[in-house]
């Protein structure tokens, strides 16, 4: 790796990857989905239309999931008809699809989403915030300071608007789940990187502050790090930091789907990374709980 770890400032880094003995690529067994999962479920999920949102949704359907609101700023067409065919293959029903063409960092624009899904479904079960950006790597003087600023544009703002505006709906439900996607990136110093990194620091703060605030609502929030996968950010990604992106697309759409089948208390407010074995991970719930892993804290 030569100077890689220097270049990342792992922190502790290596200690989080490893906290399970397994780490996957690609799907297994335990999270493969098997049609009944999410049956009678509503989720939204936004990006849906490429990457890791496009696949989140295609497991979505995987799990028998029955309502699905897509919600992207491009076209959906393409996904919607993967969906029905994904379904059709699986010899499950084909779940009432609801396509939002939205843009995250506007209030507006996620405010009348949230009213389009109140009056197709009702209430919603699930929120998934996958829609993220990441800027061009660059030393903060040298940075383009609308660029820096989209990162958080994206990640933050978009994904508190999307909390806002749609926890009256998901308080409504008994299942009330909410994954934020972030990255391992939040818990390194990679030369460049400021505005992705912290934001996803803030990815997983605003998971935590979920968990605070509707506490007595029962919503659980999960931070969710994908893996290494190749997706459209790779254009904005080190050409340095290549070789890391080794992962499946369907790693951590199995994952997701794993996480919001049923009610996870013991992950409330927390950081998963979706190459762990999630089966060990389970095994390990008692300690996690017992020393309040996996939420940032100050070393001292």
């Amino acid at each position: 790796m030569g100077d890689l770890p220097d270049y990342i400032r792992l922190n502790n880094y290596p200690q989080i990857a490893s906290f399970v003995p397994t780490s996957h690529n690609d799907t297994y067994p335990f999270i493969t989905p098997t049609g009944t999962e999410l049956k009678g479920k509503s989720v939204l999920i936004t990006g849906a239309s490429k990457g890791i949102g496009r696949a989140t949704a295609l497991r979505l359907v995987k799990a028998g999931c029955t309502r699905i609101a897509l919600a992207a700023r491009s076209d959906l067409d393409a996904i919607i008809s993967d969906l029905k065919s994904e379904a059709q293959a699986a010899n499950l029903e084909i779940p009432t699809i609801l396509p939002i063409q939205v843009d995250i960092t506007s209030d507006e624009s996620v405010k009348a989403a949230a009213e389009k899904v109140k009056s197709a479904f009702g209430n919603l079960d699930i929120l998934i915030n996958n829609a993220g950006y990441l800027p061009e790597f660059s030393r903060i003087d040298e940075a383009d300071t609308s660029e820096w600023w989209k990162g958080f544009e994206v990640n933050v703002k978009g994904t508190f608007l999307c909390a806002h505006y749609f926890l009256p709906l998901l308080l409504k439900s008994e299942t009330k789940i909410v994954i934020n996607l972030t990255s391992i990136g939040a818990h390194t110093l990679t030369l460049g990187g400021s505005s992705y990194m912290v934001s996803r620091f803030a990815n997983c703060r605003l998971t935590e502050f979920l968990t605070r605030d509707y506490e007595d609502k029962g919503l659980i929030a999960i931070s969710v790090h994908p893996g290494g996968v190749v997706t459209d950010m790779r254009d904005h990604f080190p050409e340095r930091l290549h070789g890391m992106l080794q992962d499946s697309v369907n790693l951590p759409a199995d994952t997701i789907v794993w996480l919001v089948k049923e009610r996870r208390e013991w992950l409330n407010g927390r950081y998963v990374s979706s190459p762990w074995d999630l089966e060990e991970l389970e095994s390990k719930k008692e300690e996690i709980v017992e020393r309040d892993l996996f939420k940032f804290r100050m070393t001292v």
